[in-house]
């Protein structure tokens, strides 16, 4: 690997951070993991004149779960301790689901949540189960702080709202409601290590005891230049049973949010196919879950 020189700095809080983007703006990238600036940096994608090296600042990692205020990830925590962690498992299935599919062990040990977020892969397992969850992200700069809907952050594939001097600090999804469970499914070749042709994550509430849907998110990956939301199949559940015929509805619409391209993993149709199947047994599985919840 050879790539051009750079300055690397390893600022040790977040003010330092911010200050160091504001110094050398759109020249300067920021590294936790590295999974995904390594990578293009090395196919020249990308040639930062400043790297800075945020794994040391102690803002910017950690989850934390509260019952009132929902889960805290830190931008730079470890996908594999989101993998790891039982309160992630026992509230957000989905979230925990999407973290295990990233890469391999190796890659969960280096990767983080914030890095795949800024680089914004339509195919990214994080993201969809974070829209999902209705998570939004807290960005900060030298000019303060904002915090932004994942659902209006991402723009088009590595395309997002993030300023050039503004960092994500962490992501914030909230609790979720009693009778709450969630599903990702992954669809692609091998069992590991391979991008998605499809990525269904779903979240769904259910009413007391009568099966009747309260609550649904379904979020579609790898099926449009940005992860996106299938508005139209959630409104379609809400205050009705999952039988068979609201499930197909579901899943039609859930088509219709799609814009899916044609590569060398699958063809357009197929995504669109998958798109409906996925959705209807994602919706399915959640349901039975949150009843057993």
């Amino acid at each position: 690997m050879i790539v051009r020189d750079f300055d690397y700095y390893a600022p040790e809080t977040l003010a330092e951070a911010t200050a160091l983007l504001a110094e050398h703006g759109s020249e300067a990238k920021i590294i936790a993991g590295g999974t995904d600036l390594v990578i293009f940096m090395n196919d020249k994608v990308l040639s930062p004149k400043a790297v800075i090296d945020i794994t040391g600042i102690p803002d910017l990692t950690g989850l934390s779960f509260d019952p009132a205020t929902g889960l805290r990830i830190g931008a730079a925590t470890k996908y594999r301790s989101i993998e790891l962690s039982a309160e992630v498992k026992q509230h957000y299935p989905y979230v925990q689901q999407g973290a295990e599919e990233v890469g391999s062990v190796q890659i969960r040990n280096l990767g983080t949540p914030g890095g795949n977020i800024a680089t914004a892969s339509p195919a990214g397992d994080f993201l969809a189960p974070l829209l999902a969850g209705n998570a939004s992200a807290r960005l900060a700069s030298g000019r303060g702080e904002r915090t932004v809907a994942l659902g209006e952050f991402f723009l088009g594939p590595r395309k997002t709202v993030l300023a050039p001097d503004e960092i994500i600090v962490d992501l914030q999804v909230p609790a979720p409601a009693p009778r709450t469970s969630g599903l990702y499914i992954k669809h692609c070749e091998r069992r590991q290590m391979d991008l998605a042709f499809v990525g269904i994550a779903v979240s769904v509430t259910l009413e007391a005891d009568d099966g009747v849907v309260q609550d649904a998110r379904i979020a579609l990956g790898a099926v449009a230049p940005t992860p996106v939301r299938a508005t139209a199949a959630e409104e379609a559940v809400r205050g009705r049973s999952l039988d068979d015929a609201t499930l197909a509805e579901a899943g039609r619409l859930a088509v219709e949010a799609t814009n899916p391209i044609s590569d060398v993993r699958s063809s357009a149709e197929y995504r669109r196919i998958m798109t409906d199947v996925l959705t209807q047994r994602a919706l399915r599985k959640a349901a039975a879950q949150a009843a057993a919840a």
